[in-house]
């Protein structure tokens, strides 16, 4: 056979395929699109350098890996797909004489041919695409737009497209063993096979409970933030272990035990969904079960990183109680550590300040420390080994001030005699939901609980993935001997006294457009400061914290998860319409010849319309219900992750979360009954 006749033939079988070769090219351009854009923002030196870009490489480079898996697996879907409803086209060729090399040469036509459709199409769309993708995340991060199309570059074209080229050769070489494999009578009759009613798989079944069962038990058992990060992973393998062998096994267990039910089986829409599905339940189980998978990835990444994002301000306001801190110290020519007074740090802030027109409205010395404990009931008790402690769920971090602190910052007096104590809880984390009532041990010294405090001037540290509480002590003997005890129990891991400045502004809209000037100026206030006052050799320490950087630092982090879990949600969504679309067009040229036969003994195209919508019923929205299933009991140990990533509050998630759901659920409704139609189209031909 002459390669131009070759070519011919693999064009014509395309365009006479193309109910199947369309989504197969349109799948490849998305994978395609998505994986330069991805692959393209992790090489974004630009981008990089705004504001919060800092940690765009990290993500995308994730992405684009995450993106590669992906790629892999849905090519590899739909290429299965193709050569399915293929393979007794080409048995027809090699019996009316075409050997299996010349069968080769056609596959490597229509397999180039449609690799390099989806291939420039998806670089274009990609390049397209890219410039609306970093308006967007210019726009999450709050940040100027990058202008330009400098992105057009070949270290990402080039990188993108061979990837690409790899993944078709495989497939290629994938078909072309197969077909070799297989004798002309097997290519025949491979559109008929799986026609054997399937036996209930005990071992599968029972193996799939337990998978699943192990997989929630892990994610409503753990109680430590970061073991859940750890278990996660391996509750998801099982989970997903789990849902492919149930729904293999235990929707055989189903559909016959709903067969041997005879009031429920015969019905003429029941007996004919129920006898189809459960000869065919082995390649459906398969894609049912990917869909669900897809869909519960499609709920986790969405609703996590818009709570994560919508929820910073909040993250923002239980962590910063006033909008700057600043520790400033030097070293006097005999080697002490001088604090600078409060008199001139004020100053110093007020004149900086003022430079840039924003005004200050308070400026107030806090001195506190901050210890760690485990919490054992009503008692805090000092760790014996913290390096040790490797459970956060019993741990918790107090943060002491004296009642005259307590005063000087909220304006507020708390009389509090030697035995007595006012306490408050910072933030919270999963494992403590109990604050002590009446009386507390601090390692191993009692107190009476006087007053539960709603507010408490000084805020816990961001990223804190531990309760926080804080504790109003009588005075300062009493407070230099709660320090005294944990000194003693910690040793050179102890906590010490913080003195630090906290400001707090009228305007910080205003102080965030100046922040990095305002801390420039300060540090180089401090520094002449502590030159003029004989500092050693000029030495001096300068630390500033404040709500501005953070947040710029939560929208460079929330933002690229939030544009990672968008697109990658998008390309899960796109991978369940194609599943499905698939699945419609399979079943509906396997249930065409059944239907026929049964319309010609009388079955009407209104008991059609009834038995496709049962076995919708019985199968295709099984998938999202399963989905809503693991989300749910996922949500425990998503939630103790969220810890880590700072999450504010768990109600916020708990909304995003439903919200996401109930979204999904109409699209895929939506897109359950565009696939029908085709499914029905198919059927009655």
């Amino acid at each position: 056979m002459k390669t131009g006749y070759a070519a011919k033939i693999a064009f014509n079988n395309i365009r006479k395929n193309y109910r199947f070769y369309i989504p197969h090219v349109l799948t490849g351009t998305g994978l395609q699109a998505c994986f330069y854009i991805m692959l393209t923002l992790s090489m974004d030196k630009r981008l990089s350098q705004v504001k919060g870009g800092s940690v765009l490489p990290f993500f995308m480079t994730v992405g684009a890996a995450v993106m590669a898996l992906l790629s892999v697996m849905l090519i590899f879907y739909t290429n299965s797909f193709l050569m399915k409803q293929r393979k007794r086209e080409f048995g027809l060729y090699n019996v009316l004489g075409m050997e299996k090399r010349h069968i080769g040469r056609i596959l490597f036509f229509e397999t180039l041919y449609s690799a390099a459709a989806s291939i420039i199409l998806g670089l274009l769309l990609g390049v397209l695409f890219y410039k609306l993708c970093s308006l967007f995340i210019c726009r999450l991060f709050q940040t100027d737009i990058v202008l330009g199309f400098y992105f057009i570059k070949a270290n990402t074209l080039i990188p993108a497209a061979m990837s690409f080229i790899v993944l078709y050769f495989l497939t290629y070489i994938f078909n072309r063993i197969s077909i070799s494999r297989m004798k002309p009578v097997e290519l025949l009759k491979s559109g008929a096979s799986g026609e054997k009613e399937p036996r209930t798989k005990w071992i599968m079944l029972i193996a799939g409970i337990i998978s699943l069962g192990a997989g929630y038990y892990q994610s409503l058992s753990i109680k430590d933030p970061l073991s859940a990060l750890t278990w996660f992973f391996i509750a998801v393998f099982l989970v997903i272990i789990g849902t492919y062998f149930l729904f293999t096994a235990g929707s055989i267990f189903v559909l016959k035990a709903l067969k041997k039910n005879s009031r429920f089986y015969y019905h003429a829409e029941r007996m004919t969904a129920v006898s189809g599905l459960i000869y065919r339940m082995k390649q459906n189980a398969v894609g049912l079960a990917s869909i669900a998978i897809l869909a519960t990835g499609v709920l986790i990444m969405i609703s996590s990183t818009v709570s994560l994002y919508s929820g910073m301000q909040g993250t923002l306001d239980n962590t910063y109680a006033q909008h700057m801190y600043i520790t400033a110290d030097y070293v006097d020519e005999n080697g002490e550590t001088v604090l600078i007074p409060a008199e001139d740090m004020e100053g110093m802030i007020r004149n900086v300040s003022d430079k840039y027109s924003c005004k200050v409205l308070a400026v107030e010395e806090q001195e506190y420390f901050d210890a760690v404990y485990v919490m054992n009931g009503c008692d805090f008790e000092l760790v014996s080994d913290q390096s040790a402690s490797t459970d956060l769920s019993g741990l918790c971090d107090i943060y002491f001030i004296t009642a005259d602190m307590y005063e000087d910052l909220t304006g507020t007096r708390i009389a509090l005699e030697d035995n007595e104590i006012a306490i408050c809880r910072i933030s919270s984390s999963i494992g403590h939901t109990k604050t002590p009532d009446k009386a507390v041990t601090i390692g191993g010294r009692g107190f009476i609980v006087k007053e539960h405090l709603v507010y408490f001037p000084i805020s816990a540290g961001m990223g804190n993935v531990v309760t926080c509480y804080g504790a109003v002590l009588p005075n300062n003997e009493i407070m230099d001997a709660v320090f005294a005890d944990q000194q003693i129990a910690y040793g050179k891991d102890a906590s010490h006294y913080y003195h630090r400045t906290a400001v707090t502004f009228e305007d910080i809209e205003t102080v965030s457009k100046n922040g990095d000037d305002i801390q420039e100026s300060l540090y180089r206030n401090i520094a002449d400061y502590a030159l003029e006052h004989n500092a050693r050799n000029g030495e001096c320490s300068t630390r500033v914290d404040s709500v501005w950087e953070a947040k710029e630092n939560i929208l460079g982090m929330y933002g690229a998860l939030l544009f990672l879990g968008i697109l990658l949600g998008l390309v899960c969504i796109f991978a369940t319409v194609l599943i499905i679309y698939y699945k419609q067009i399979s079943e509906g040229y396997e249930d065409r010849e059944r239907f026929q036969i049964m319309k010609k003994i009388g079955m009407s195209d209104a008991e059609t319309r009834k038995t496709i919508r049962t076995q919708s019923l019985f199968i295709f929205f099984l998938p999202l219900i399963v989905a809503g299933i693991h989300t749910l009991f996922a949500f425990p140990i998503l939630n103790r992750m969220m810890q880590l990533m700072m999450l504010s509050s768990t109600g916020l998630y708990i909304i995003c979360s439903v919200i996401t759901y109930i979204v999904f659920a109409i699209i895929y409704l939506l897109i359950y009954r565009a696939t029908s139609k085709t499914y029905y189209k198919i059927v009655r031909l």
